[in-house]
């Protein structure tokens, strides 16, 4: 395909409609009307009297041979003139039925897109009620029996009966940590799904005090351990403080989770400028991974490592995936096995 034929096709309907109405021939008919004109007068006047010279009229009829020809020019040119502007109107016309007919276009494509748009706002109501309503059930007719398995299976492991082996027990303990593990996932569903829904509010805030805060809330939920975080101060930026708060919460107890079999833990929250404009990221010294693996990282419930090792829903990156893009930026990760980690995002909030 051609580039003029790709930009003819880029083009709108209306637009190529609108571009044919007005057609170079009629856009310049009234300078041609006039250059003919000019044309014939004067071939008229030359030709005329070099005819006068060679049929060698006597001298008292040449008055009247030029009175003559003036009236032939006279007729001619209005008969000229007369068909040239009735061409005209015939184009004029064509071409303001031709803008009539794409106003009408325009209009019923208008109405039809209106109508698009109503049938897709009604489908996304009714998909975010019948969301709504798959998280309250979740919410509530889940987490009863969740709570009763767990409670109960509590209650007889504290309260182990005589006859209750160590194999029963071990039994008891895996019904316990999965009813556990089965109320997280569910708590980290909501929370994903209630980040995909609310409402964005931005504003100017510190991404430093925001990662400070959340430093904060990592380090309370990891007793016993110590890390070395480095912030970057003075990262001003535009967003919604709740969700960046929950995005950076996410970053740092993962960082701070695969982190945790490094003699000396170390994790870093600064900013860069690179071609993609500003750029931060969170960088961690610990475990690390294979590339080969990243298109997995914020996929649910996608895991680059055993539960056993390192233990998680598989719900964290993809929520601050979902943060990021709802900020208008995008995340990425680089890493190596056994030298740490590092997530790059963006942030444009009025993207």
């Amino acid at each position: 395909m051609t580039e003029q034929a790709t930009a003819d096709a880029d083009r709108s309907p209306t637009q190529t409609q609108i571009e044919a109405a007005h057609s170079p021939g009629l856009r310049h008919m009234p300078r041609t009307v006039a250059l003919i004109y000019l044309a014939i007068g004067i071939l008229w006047i030359f030709l005329t009297d070099r005819a006068l010279v060679w049929l060698d009229f006597p001298s008292s009829s040449i008055l009247q041979l030029q009175t003559t020809k003036g009236w032939l020019f006279i007729l001619i040119s209005a008969v000229m003139i007369y068909v040239l502007l009735r061409r005209y109107e015939r184009n004029a016309l064509a071409s303001t039925q031709t803008l009539l007919q794409t106003q009408e276009q325009v209009g019923r494509m208008n109405v039809e897109l209106e109508q698009r748009v109503a049938a897709r706002t009604l489908q996304l109501e009714t998909a975010n009620r019948e969301l709504e309503a798959f998280a309250y059930a979740v919410s509530h007719d889940l987490r009863a029996p969740l709570r009763s398995m767990s409670g109960f299976s509590q209650i007889v492991y504290e309260n182990t009966p005589p006859e209750l082996d160590q194999k029963n027990l071990d039994y008891l303990r895996r019904i316990r940590d999965a009813s556990l593990r089965m109320s997280t996932l569910i708590d980290d569903l909501l929370s994903l799904s209630r980040i995909s829904r609310s409402e964005l509010v931005p504003r100017s805030t510190s991404l430093s005090e925001i990662a400070i805060e959340a430093a904060a809330t990592v380090r309370d939920r990891y007793p016993g351990r110590s890390v070395d975080i480095n912030i970057t101060s003075g990262m001003n930026v535009e967003g919604d403080t709740r969700l960046l708060r929950i995005a950076m919460e996410n970053m740092l107890d993962n960082a701070w989770k695969y982190t945790a079999n490094v003699e000396r833990a170390q994790i870093i929250v600064s900013t860069q400028h690179d071609e993609q404009g500003r750029v931060f990221f969170v960088r961690d010294n610990g475990v690390g991974f294979d590339m080969a693996y990243s298109s997995k990282l914020f996929g649910p419930f996608q895991r680059l490592h055993a539960e056993s090792e390192f233990p998680g829903t598989g719900i964290g990156l993809v929520t601050v995936q979902r943060i990021v893009a709802r900020h208008g930026g995008r995340i990425w990760a680089e890493a190596q096995p056994g030298e740490g980690a590092t997530f790059y995002f963006t942030l444009d909030a009025h993207a």
